[in-house]
């Protein structure tokens, strides 16, 4: 009788604060959907008359407003018999609010009254604009509240700063006023009032710096990350100063208690328990998916009515619906069990010491958040959570020239992954764990949506009926990486899929299938030919690609590549007749211009043709090898055009992680069957120029032993000491001599050359054994006459040189050489004729480092 007594007083009070307008009337009736529950607040547990309507009555309802979600809804409406029930379970016609009824906050009916709101009536100082947010600008009712008048506050909360003060007030009437021009007996948060945000009543705007403004009620350090022992910077923020916040977060716990922490405009982290937010809770968006500690257990919401088991398993003992949907729910600890819903293997221990399927509980995470309940490990397998099993990106996100790359990677992530149970894997869609189906193509349609394409194709057949809509069926003679490979005998009698990671020039392929022999295997290489392919049981019968690609791989170009941008690139090549002008480039993304110059880690092919008219392809192998892994990792693409004369065309690879080992690549171009092949090497670069007139020797060892791995890399002066340079520079027997002083350095006398004649086939195998080299991960130390370096001027003929060669590139029959100078700290090309002239009387050294090994106290 107290709580309807009140109530009718403060509708009352409303209606004075608005001038005395008469209450609107009832509208309805409406039928309930079951028996509900009065509640005496938007509040599913403030339970004060049970079942107040039971199924099939009728209800009015006098206003409705937003409050705890219910059965998946935030409306409740408030009765004619002075009571909140849920929306959810009233049957109105419709999921939202209903058209011409009122919010009850607008009539002064306040659906969360045990907070103590709303409070007044207020004195308005002046004549005062209703805003549609914190924002002075943001002007909806022009003299909303006149001078001396009487307005009620539902809550505060910070914006932009207005007469002097960035509180706000939200009043009876949905709007929001500058606390400055209310007289609330009080400069500052008027005490017990909550704060908007708590309420769920959002702001409607954010302020120019960002975040939102709260006031600081202790001088505050400024901390680098969420924890008291992380770098500060002291008394950053004054006591009763403001601070913007961007976001917030759960870290280390701070004070009070409280692990929430803000992070600032400043991008410096501040303890959330000395900032008034009105609430120790978070109320702005999450700045990182880190959860909350456990401390005496944290309350979650429940999306859907839930049993409370015994044991984590969905077949333990347990007690039926044992919390409500909509209700909250203490959760003490989380741990791994048994496989629930939605792929989860999460289970979280209530303060009844009870087990609830995570899942359904918002924790704000799919996985554990909170401390463990014991160390259980997650299922094998997959689900919500498990890194083999990464969200793939948004759909149409991914570059077309990307997609068969980001297929293939996709694929090779998964080797080893096994189903479990009945054919359960956790390839089903949205990345959760299906069982009871075979999985070969939900396999093979998971690595496709991993390049962005919105697939899911639980039968092999479907991706025969899939290509043949889009036109992207192939031929076998033309499958690509990315592609999958069809068994069976037909669309509709298809038996097994299998994703191409591979294509050798001989035709024949590589795959990697999901459920082959119950895992995720690499098969082959084998020819796709046949009745019986790689051990299959079934004949190929379709090759379906991702995407329309065979004619677009080639992009309009204005002109041809600039070397600045390019490890190694050949020069423009014109030949008169069938062949185009064209020119190939090895690039990578790196600045040339940083003191201790060190390549990127990724690299691509450059293929650029002029073509004189007709089809034109480009098949581009490219290899990176990684040498202390052994292991070489092949690329391959295939770009073709059909081009009118004169057209520029450019076909660029995408990245990919270069290899300690280097990178190789051969492009074979068709020219209307015209076939020419260009072939690129350059190895990873790191070097130092030589800080002595004579330490050409130790630097370009240094740079070797850098490029190849070597941890710790010497120092010149440590070489210098080792290889014993002097005032005439470095002796090409010391720098032989070298390796054997190391341990583990594998080195083979016969690969130092001695360049002292002219004779033709010396000089081929002399070129072939460079190229040799840099294929295998070896750079090559050439000591060379100064006065014939094509860049170097007018020098004593004695003087010799040390270079490492690391790069080269063919065109026509000829080869160029990338080679690094240290005297000065830059590169230059030399032609074969250039090396074999400034090395007369040279020398070669071709060090093998692919084991290499350098312990300091070897030095």
């Amino acid at each position: 009788m107290r709580l309807k007594l009140l109530l009718a007083v403060l509708l009352c009070l409303a209606m004075v604060a608005v001038g005395g307008t008469a209450a609107l009337a009832d509208v309805g009736p409406y039928k309930a959907k079951t028996a509900i529950d009065g509640r005496g607040s938007m509040d599913p547990n403030d339970r004060i008359r049970t079942d107040a309507y039971l199924a099939e009555a009728d209800i009015m309802i006098r206003c409705q407003d937003t409050g705890p979600s219910v059965g998946g809804s935030t409306i409740w409406d408030y009765t004619s018999d002075l009571l909140w029930v849920p929306d959810v379970y009233v049957r109105t016609g419709t999921t939202g609010f209903l058209s011409g009824v009122p919010r009850c906050l607008s009539i002064g009916i306040d659906g969360n009254a045990a907070k103590g709101s709303p409070h007044g009536p207020y004195k308005v100082k002046i004549d005062v604009d209703g805003r549609g947010s914190p924002n002075p600008d943001d002007r909806v009712r022009t003299d909303a509240y006149l001078g001396e008048s009487q307005v009620f506050i539902k809550c505060q909360e910070y914006g932009l700063a207005a007469g002097g003060s960035t509180l706000w007030d939200y009043t009876g009437e949905g709007l929001w006023v500058p606390d400055a021009y209310i007289t609330t007996g009080t400069d500052g948060w008027i005490s017990g009032m909550p704060s908007c945000s708590s309420l769920g009543i959002a702001t409607g705007g954010t302020n120019t710096a960002g975040g939102r403004q709260f006031l600081v009620r202790t001088t505050l350090n400024g901390y680098r990350a969420k924890s008291l022992s992380a770098a500060r910077e002291e008394d950053r923020y004054a006591d009763g100063s403001y601070i913007t916040i961007k976001c917030q977060a759960y870290g280390e716990a701070n004070y009070g208690g409280s692990s929430i922490w803000d992070l600032t405009t400043d991008d410096l982290w501040v303890a959330d328990y000395y900032v008034r937010t009105g609430s120790t809770g978070i109320v702005m968006n999450r700045c990182d998916g880190d959860g909350p500690g456990s401390g005496g257990g944290n309350r979650f919401l429940v999306r859907t009515t839930l049993n409370g088991y015994h044991a984590k398993s969905l077949t333990a003992a347990r007690e039926e619906d044992r919390y409500g949907g909509g209700t909250y729910v203490t959760i003490k600890c989380q741990a791994y069990g048994q496989f629930n819903y939605g792929g989860s293997a999460v289970w979280d221990l209530t303060s009844d010491d009870l087990w609830v399927a995570d899942y359904y509980v918002r924790t704000g995470s799919s996985d554990i958040i909170m401390n463990r309940c014991d160390n259980d490990p997650k299922p094998a397998g997959g689900g919500n959570g498990n890194p083999a099993t990464p969200l793939p990106p948004g759909a149409g996100s991914v570059g077309q020239g990307d997609m068969r790359y980001k297929i293939v990677q996709a694929a090779y992530s998964q080797l080893g992954v096994s189903e479990w149970g009945d054919n359960c894997n956790p390839y089903g869609a949205g990345g959760t764990v299906k069982c009871g189906w075979a999985w070969c193509s939900m396999f093979a349609s998971w690595t496709w949506r991993q390049a962005g394409i919105d697939v899911f194709l639980p039968y092999s057949g479907t991706f025969y009926s899939w290509g043949r809509n889009r036109g992207t069926v192939r031929a076998l003679s033309d499958a690509r990486p990315g592609d999958v490979v069809l068994f069976g005998y037909g669309a509709s009698a298809s038996e097994h899929v299998g994703v191409v990671v591979d294509v050798y020039p001989d035709g024949r392929i590589t795959t990697i299938e999901g459920n082959f022999h119950d895992e995720v295997r690499l098969v082959g290489p084998f020819s796709p030919y046949g009745s019986k392919p790689g051990g299959h049981n079934y004949p190929i019968y379709g090759v379906v690609s991702p995407i329309a690609d065979s004619s677009t791989a080639w992009a309009p170009s204005d002109g041809f590549p600039e070397d600045a941008n390019a490890m190694i690139c050949t020069q423009t090549e014109w030949s008169s007749g069938l062949l185009p002008e064209f020119k190939t480039c090895l690039e990578n993304n790196r600045n040339p211009d940083t003191p201790s110059w060190s390549p990127g880690p990724w690299v691509r092919v450059v293929a650029m043709i002029r073509s004189v008219g007709g089809v034109n392809r480009a098949d581009i192998t490219l290899r990176t090898p990684d040498l202390p892994n052994g292991r070489t990792t092949t690329y391959r693409y295939r770009c073709e055009s059909a081009l009118t004369l004169s057209t520029y065309r450019k076909c660029v690879t995408p990245w990919q992680q270069r290899g300690i080992g280097g990178t190789t690549a051969e492009v074979v171009y068709n020219f209307n069957g015209a076939t020419v092949v260009r072939n690129l090497g350059d190895l990873p670069f790191r070097g130092w120029a030589q800080s002595y007139a004579t330490y050409c020797g130790p630097s370009a060892l240094q740079a070797v032993l850098a490029s190849t791995g070597a941890d710790p890399v010497p120092s010149q002066g440590e070489l210098d000491g080792v290889l014993g340079t002097s005032v005439y520079g470095t002796l090409p027997n010391k720098m032989a001599d070298y390796p054997v002083k190391i341990v583990g350095y594998q080195y083979n006398n016969n690969e130092l050359v001695n360049i002292n004649d002219n004779d033709a086939g010396l000089i081929d195998r002399t070129m072939a054994r460079i190229r040799r080299f840099i294929d295998r991960g070896q750079p090559t130390l050439l000591l060379a006459k100064s006065a014939n370096l094509p860049w170097v001027g007018n020098v004593n003929s004695l003087l010799r040189h040390w270079l490492p060669i690391h790069g080269y590139a063919t065109q026509g029959g000829t080869t160029r050489f990338r080679v690094w100078d240290p005297q000065t700290g830059r590169f230059h090309f030399m032609t074969v004729n250039e090396v074999m002239t400034a090395g007369q009387a040279g020398s070669i050294i071709a060090p093998d480092l692919r084991h290499f090994v350098m312990p300091r106290e070897d030095l």
